[in-house]
């Protein structure tokens, strides 16, 4: 039997090593499933989003061998060999049961956020064969929801973060081979760390940024978003001087005339990886935050960007949700949240003083 719980370990592996062919794996896995299940992943959302569309095709996969596998009225019959009305048949106490065989998985691999997207997967799903008519009702909107216990948030204070800059800019307590050579990366890490810290980039949208993206007069660069949104992001004045001396810099290095460079490179010109950026994180952290060391992350920076912003814009929850790029007013929530939990939490703190 066909174990739906089980991840394919090679499939892990070219994830994370980004050499996955989206398209091809999820037109293989398509291949195996009904043709209306195409239907459903070539129109739902925007067509460049292949990562989003493959975790779609998976869930669904997953789904209907769950069908074939633990449904008596579908035990002889092949993923494959299901019908739109065998689906649409499909009651919200089977939904439930579907949940709970995933919810008794975690030890072996799937965390609550998994299940809960998997959910969501079979609710969107759903939702869009009922308003094609193909369907009568969505029966995961009447099963049970899965909420996940909100983790507290971990960021840098602006005091902290003005203490993680200092450190970037000398190298101040680094290790004596690391300090024996910041002066070759002080230029490059002050602006990328700056970089960060002003704008909330994601990691691997600053990394791909080349130089000719800036513009150091209004100070912003036009960055790829996450999803493919192609926008201009603005940053300090401050920021827009250590980018020119650090480009400047470069070019001469290079010999490179226009602006045809990566952003942000090693010593030899390639341009710099996410895991070199999270080490760096860890190196100047530990230097100038040593009882952070183990929770501040690059995102993290991130997170101390949007704290920062949503404190001084007077609390603007949409332009900071328009800042980060995130789709979904939700998501941005957290930080609101966040934010309210301080001031509960400090309602006492004069107690004792009078």
């Amino acid at each position: 039997m066909y174990n739906i719980y089980v991840f394919d370990q090679k499939l892990v592996n070219y994830m994370a090593n980004d050499r996955i062919n989206y398209s091809v794996r999820i037109n293989e896995m398509l291949s195996m499933m009904p043709d209306f299940i195409s239907d459903f992943i070539y129109n739902f959302g925007h067509t460049e989003q292949l990562a989003t569309k493959f975790e779609y095709t998976r869930d669904i996969r997953d789904f209907l061998q769950y069908m074939v596998n633990y449904m008596p009225e579908h035990s002889l019959k092949m993923p494959k060999d299901l019908s739109i009305d065998d689906v649409a048949s499909v009651e919200p106490m089977e939904i439930n049961r579907y949940l709970t065989v995933l919810q008794g998985n975690t030890a072996s691999g799937l965390k609550e956020s998994t299940i809960k997207r998997r959910r969501a997967t079979l609710s969107s799903m759903y939702s869009f064969f009922v308003s094609n008519g193909k369907m009568n009702k969505n029966p995961v909107a009447a099963t049970r929801t899965i909420r996940i216990p909100q983790k507290n948030l971990v960021y840098l204070t602006n005091d902290e973060q003005r203490v993680l800059l200092n450190a970037v800019r000398s190298g101040a307590n680094l290790s004596k081979k690391a300090a024996s050579l910041h002066d070759q990366y002080a230029d490059r890490d002050s602006a990328l760390f700056l970089l960060l810290l002003d704008t909330g980039l994601r990691v691997s949208e600053m990394l791909s940024t080349d130089v000719i993206d800036y513009d150091l007069e209004v100070c912003s660069v036009v960055v790829k978003r996450k999803g493919g949104d192609i926008q201009s992001v603005y940053y300090s004045d401050e920021c827009a001087e250590y980018l020119e001396s650090y480009f400047k810099t470069q070019k001469v290095k290079h010999a490179i005339l226009g602006n045809e460079l990566p952003a942000f490179t090693t010593l030899s010109g390639e341009r710099l990886g996410v895991r070199a950026v999270e080490n760096l994180v860890k190196k100047y952290v530990v230097a100038s935050l040593p009882d952070k060391a183990k929770i501040i992350s690059p995102h993290k920076l991130r997170s101390s960007f949007a704290m920062s912003f949503y404190e001084a814009s007077n609390k603007d929850i949409l332009l900071l949700q328009k800042k980060l790029n995130h789709k979904s007013i939700t998501t941005t929530n957290i930080y609101a949240k966040a934010s309210d939990a301080e001031v509960r939490e400090s309602r006492s703190i004069l107690q004792g003083l009078r």
